[in-house]
């Protein structure tokens, strides 16, 4: 499918959304899907599905080369896939933008008319790559922990930066309020060399906080021994929890889970070490959120396991609103 097309809009007020692989947008509503036309064919269908949905949220056929979604059709702070299928007269798909596995699909972000124009004030935050998935699209996968993260993050006002190709020394780091280091989902460990473990000393030292999010295990990862040659530097040190049903937690700070009583938990990992505040523990005693001073800043590790993870930060059920506001709330907190 030719979809390097430029279109225009005919509506004055709100721009087309060009229908391009591996662009990320951000639409509000009523919005226009337009595409050049395809030979031979007979009808379009586009599908859209919110990330991590089970079932289409939205599925347009039309005739014409553009569709125009209306506010009813998808719901506003959600996080969306979509591809275009070409039908010909036989209803067979004759083409489809849809690619493979190594072919990602575009993304789009529907937010509010007001959210366009609102900035970021939350706060500046470096989310860490080069230790975990290389790009927020790697592999042509959208549900990945940090891309849930990311966008979380961007439409509750943070400004976000990524660092896929470069170590996290002084120079970088001193641009951001925090440094987010995000559960590795899978693939090879790349660990911290020393020149790093010293620069995010320093940074913390000087007022940067620095926010360790861990889980267990599961996904080919092995974070405590990713992460602990850092956090050793700072007292702390993480270890799985064998039972991966372990899920109940206690003693949550009020000003991050607040009117929040139940979080999941599955694959906790739990934090040992001097020096810190407990901010969550589980019901059998074991430390699972943790803050601890460092000069003129903080480090906030979390074991708390896939509770701030794509699947279950994912969707509109009460657990992952629940895990959204933690997440949004401790994020604020450290910034």
């Amino acid at each position: 499918m030719n979809s390097s097309c430029s279109c225009s809009d005919n509506s004055p007020t709100k721009p087309i959304v060009r229908l391009s692989p591996r662009n990320e947008e951000r639409i509000s509503l009523p919005h226009v899907f337009q595409w050049e036309p395809v030979d031979n064919a007979h009808a379009y269908v586009l599908l859209i599905d919110e990330i991590r949905g089970k079932e289409a949220a939205c599925i347009k056929e039309t005739t014409e080369t553009r569709v125009h979604l209306e506010e009813t059709d998808l719901d506003v702070s959600r996080n969306y896939l979509w591809h275009l299928e070409v039908l010909d007269d036989a209803g067979r798909t004759i083409e489809t933008s849809k690619g493979g596995c190594g072919t990602p699909i575009s993304t789009f972000a529907v937010e509010s008319a007001e959210a366009e124009n609102t900035p970021a004030t939350a706060g500046r935050i470096l989310l860490d790559f080069s230790h975990n998935e290389s790009d927020i699209r790697g592999l042509g996968v959208y549900n990945f922990s940090q891309y849930t993260a990311y966008t979380l993050l961007r439409e509750n006002g943070f400004e976000i930066g990524t660092n896929s190709d470069k170590k996290l020394w002084q120079n970088l780091l001193s641009g951001y309020d925090v440094l987010l280091l995000h559960c590795k989902y899978a693939g090879p460990i790349v660990h911290f060399v020393p020149s790093e473990i010293e620069a995010i000393k320093d940074y913390v030292a000087n007022g940067g906080s620095l926010f360790v999010l861990c889980w267990g295990g599961g996904g080919g990862a092995n974070n405590p021994d990713l992460y602990n040659p850092l956090l050793k530097e700072f007292d702390i040190e993480l270890k799985p929890i064998p039972d991966a049903a372990f899920r109940k937690a206690e003693n949550l700070a009020a000003e991050i889970f607040q009117d929040i009583s139940d979080i999941a938990l599955q694959c906790p990992a739990e934090i040992v070490g001097k020096g810190y505040e407990v901010l969550g523990s589980a019901a059998s005693g074991e430390h699972l959120l943790v803050k601890r001073g460092y000069g003129e800043g903080a480090v906030f590790v979390s074991g708390m396991g896939m509770a701030f993870q794509d699947s279950y930060m994912g969707g509109n059920d009460e657990r992952a609103i629940n895990n959204q506001r933690a997440f949004v709330n401790l994020m604020r907190v450290t910034c």
